[in-house]
């Protein structure tokens, strides 16, 4: 019986011990978040994160193999549950003219509703990227994604007679690509530059480049 206890004891302090180095480890992400949102990269120290996270330097290093790691799992989980909640969306539509409406639709409610995410991203793109080649080809994998999954609703438009070949599809994938950030960045500097309906006109644009037209 004392051997029976002593062992749920090691048990539950092992669990304990776990779920505090998950919590330790989602505490540092969220806080490593919020300064590079806000000071970016070259402004975020590791100590800045360990006061603010109200850990140690070293308790960062072991959930963390350096700085640069913190990066990649910054940006991976800024996009990660968006992607898949998109994917998932726009795969439930039942043909390419409106996946391809659900994914202009979708990233509109993301510049809208979730802007810190794209600011956080474009953000350190822009800072990191030029200066360090992982984290350039991590971006670079990321856009990539990005317009391969436009271009497969095009491709498959074009092949079930929704869409016009009138634009290359990997082109007119860049394009609205392009178009999505730039009308962000535009809205980011000057709200009053992009009013709602800005996302509206965007969709008869890509539609006409199409041949085709909202649903």
């Amino acid at each position: 019986m004392f051997a029976l206890t002593t062992w749920y004891n090691i048990r539950s302090m092992q669990r304990q011990k776990k779920e505090q180095g998950q919590h330790t480890r989602q505490l540092i992400i969220d806080v490593t978040t919020r300064l590079f949102a806000t000071r970016g990269y070259a402004g975020t120290s590791l100590d800045l994160i360990a006061k603010e996270a109200n850990t140690s330097k070293s308790s960062i290093f072991w959930h963390f193999e350096n700085k640069e790691d913190l990066l990649f799992t910054v940006v991976d989980r800024a996009m990660t549950e968006w992607e898949v909640e998109a994917g998932s969306q726009i795969l439930a539509e039942p043909d390419p003219p409106r996946q391809l409406e659900k994914l202009i639709d979708l990233y509109r409610a993301l510049a809208t509703k979730r802007p810190d995410t794209l600011r956080l991203l474009l953000g350190l793109l822009l800072e990191t990227a030029d200066v360090n080649e992982k984290v350039k080809g991590r971006f670079q994998k990321m856009y990539r994604g990005y317009r391969t999954s436009i271009q497969i609703v095009l491709d498959d438009g074009i092949q079930s007679g929704h869409f016009a070949r009138r634009v290359p599809p990997d082109q007119l994938a860049a394009m609205v690509l392009a178009l999505f950030d730039g009308l962000f960045i535009q809205w980011f500097l000057d709200p009053t530059s992009v009013p709602d309906d800005m996302f509206d006109s965007l969709k008869k644009a890509i539609f006409a480049l199409t041949a085709g037209g909202p649903s």
